[in-house]
């Protein structure tokens, strides 16, 4: 009779963690989309009234207008905090899945790399100023080059949304994080205002050395896909969020740098770049804390 009781008072428990978990989910998402919309309501009211969009992308795919990139995010978010989990919820993680992973995770790489080398071809290989770089709107090869850089590496953040995928099939909600639906619904209409109103110059820097950091970031993850035997050779992972914190503070002395020098490029996208990196760098901050410092984990164990 005790061990009836006691396996109902188990599954009971399992019930109610996983309805806990659910609305835990929708409140991220919840963050996740009023974030997003801020982000569109202040490329709305400042960079598309101040600046003009750049003609030489007219044609370009998704480039007309905000709101179909708007639209794609809030439909990533719903599936990710609310659709998805609700359907896996009575359901058995998916298997089979490594070598879907690990192709994923190697495509990743090289598109990252691909994109490093263009944005370095382009003119952080040496052309470019850290200090101040103004966009150049010309027919100049190397323009061109860095818009179409620019462009990809905005495509680049709907291919992101794969990551999540993987987290919601294999029922992984815990890496669901605000951290991580944050960082994936933020950036396609950040970098959206960015390729269609200033591609190039200044701002790019971000984007340039966020390729880097992913290129070591889908290395880790395709590692990992690899299973048990790669994982001790996976002691590393505290010195890449370690990068990705550099390339943020990287990023906000960059943009404060433009309130102490007189450049070309405008304030309004460096400062947007430069809170965006701020409000990553918290959050990365805080994991980096919570995951590997030794009174973050102690506290996160309790």
């Amino acid at each position: 009779m005790a061990s009836s009781h006691s396996t109902a008072d188990s599954v009971k428990g399992a019930i109610l963690q996983r309805e806990d978990e659910l609305a835990k989910l929708k409140k991220i998402g919840m963050a996740a989309a009023v974030v997003t919309a801020l982000s569109y309501g202040y490329g709305e009211m400042t960079i598309a009234r101040t600046l003009s969009p750049d003609p030489r992308q007219e044609s370009w795919l998704l480039m007309t207008s905000p709101l179909p990139t708007l639209f794609a995010t809030f439909v990533y978010i719903a599936a990710s905090t609310w659709w998805g989990p609700l359907y896996m919820k009575h359901r058995a993680p998916f298997s089979g899945l490594r070598n879907v992973m690990m192709a994923y995770n190697a495509i990743q790489v090289v598109y990252s790399a691909w994109m490093f080398y263009e944005g370095g071809m382009a003119g952080w290989f040496g052309d470019c100023s850290v200090f101040c770089q103004a966009c150049d709107f010309s027919d100049d090869p190397k323009a061109v080059r860095m818009m179409h850089c620019c462009y990809w590496y905005y495509f680049s953040k709907h291919v992101d949304f794969i990551d999540t995928l993987f987290f919601v099939l294999h029922k992984k909600n815990s890496h669901i994080s605000l951290l991580h639906m944050t960082h994936h619904s933020l950036m396609p209409v950040s970098t959206w205002y960015g390729v269609r109103y200033y591609p190039g110059g200044h701002n790019t820097l971000f984007g340039f050395l966020n390729c880097f950091v992913h290129v070591v970031m889908y290395s880790y993850y395709l590692l990992a896909a690899m299973g048990p035997r790669v994982r001790p050779f996976l002691w590393w992972k505290k010195y890449l969020t370690g990068l990705q914190i550099v390339q943020f503070i990287i990023v906000i002395l960059q943009a404060l740098l433009m309130l102490f020098i007189e450049c070309e490029a405008p304030l309004i996208v460096a400062h947007w770049v430069g809170v965006v990196a701020i409000g990553f760098l918290a959050l990365f901050a805080d994991f980096f804390y919570s995951s590997y410092t030794a009174m973050g984990t102690v506290s996160k164990e309790d």
